[in-house]
């Protein structure tokens, strides 16, 4: 059998969006008995005759890279749909509204390109599915977790976690004000911010119920020693597929607090969901009953399970495989 190789541009030692989700896919087609695999991270057009002949797994838009090899491009999500929408986040003399407009319209040429190239599209949610099914075959692997890696939340008190990188230019950094205005309503409850935050961001939530943590090595660890995890994301913030952070959550059984485009790819029956500011602190209070959060955290690990086992969707990619072998 020809080997398959699993190519990023990311280097692999990062632990980002777009880094998780080979990652998972590696261990997962291990796990499933497949042998001859390798993942490639930090990929260049440089390294394109190491893995000719290969069966190649393109991770985004990497597969533009290759020259003279076929491939198979796995969509996290589409980088022209997400600049469109957060152009609307600006005014229409905003430098950053023309500045994503025309990321927009540079991307979207590229994608198209990458995707008729590609033998077949692996899809990372629905949602993606829907916008690329008539350019090229393609098939849903929704984002995942390797479950043995999660286990409940050990924290029965009312503790949020919120989960950056909290920095200019990430989309995390977009919901400041609701989160400064949800932890001064909230006063008496406990919020903890795991991940890098700028200055500006520390210097917004500097009240006694914040606790920053920072970037931690055991991440998991970290999220599990809380009971909630609050994920606020603006209207404009419409970016496709699963968020692994609302995953991870689910599968330590921890309730998520979050907006309607923190539910795009999920069971948003299984979400506490409010576009407001008001709506989201009602999904809060709503949550102090440990009862309550230790009941809908079954059912979102449940629902992991089911439907983000890497389990279960690394065998929808040996399946694809197995048609150009």
């Amino acid at each position: 059998m020809r080997k398959i190789s699993i190519i990023s541009e990311q280097p692999l030692n990062i632990f980002n969006g777009n880094t998780v989700r080979p990652q998972w896919e590696y261990q997962g087609l291990k796990k499933n008995g497949l042998e001859n695999i390798e993942l490639v991270g930090n990929f260049t057009k440089q390294k394109e005759k190491q893995i000719q002949g290969n069966l190649i797994h393109a991770q985004q838009l990497s597969g533009r890279l290759l020259e003279n090899s076929k491939f198979i491009s796995d969509v996290h999500g589409l980088e022209y749909f997400q600049s469109e929408n957060l152009a609307r986040g600006f005014p229409i003399y905003s430098w950053k509204k023309w500045a994503f407009l025309y990321k927009s319209k540079y991307w979207k040429k590229i994608e198209r390109k990458t995707f008729e190239k590609s033998l077949h599209l692996i899809c990372a949610g629905e949602s993606i599915f829907e916008r690329v099914k008539k350019i090229q075959n393609a098939t849903v692997v929704r984002n995942s977790l390797i479950l043995d890696n999660f286990s409940p939340t050990s924290c029965n008190e009312l503790n949020i976690a919120l989960v950056g990188p909290f920095i200019p230019g990430k989309i995390n950094y977009l919901a400041l004000d609701v989160i400064k205005s949800i932890c001064k309503k909230l006063s008496n409850i406990k919020f903890t911010i795991i991940g890098k935050t700028d200055s500006f961001f520390r210097e917004n939530l500097n009240f006694k119920n914040v606790k920053f943590v920072g970037e931690t090595e055991h991440y998991i660890d970290t999220l599990r020693k809380c009971s909630i995890l609050f994920s606020p994301y603006p209207e404009y913030a419409y970016y496709l597929g699963s968020k692994n952070k609302i995953l991870e959550a689910a599968a330590c059984e921890m309730p998520i607090v979050t907006t309607k485009r923190g539910a795009i790819d999920f069971n948003k029956d299984l979400l506490v969901i409010g576009d407001t500011i008001d709506e989201l602190i009602e999904g809060i209070i709503y949550l102090k009953n440990e009862n309550v959060r230790k009941e809908m955290g079954k059912k979102l690990r449940k629902e992991i399970e089911l439907n983000h086992n890497a389990d279960i969707e690394s065998k929808k990619l040996i399946k694809i495989y197995d048609e150009f072998l």
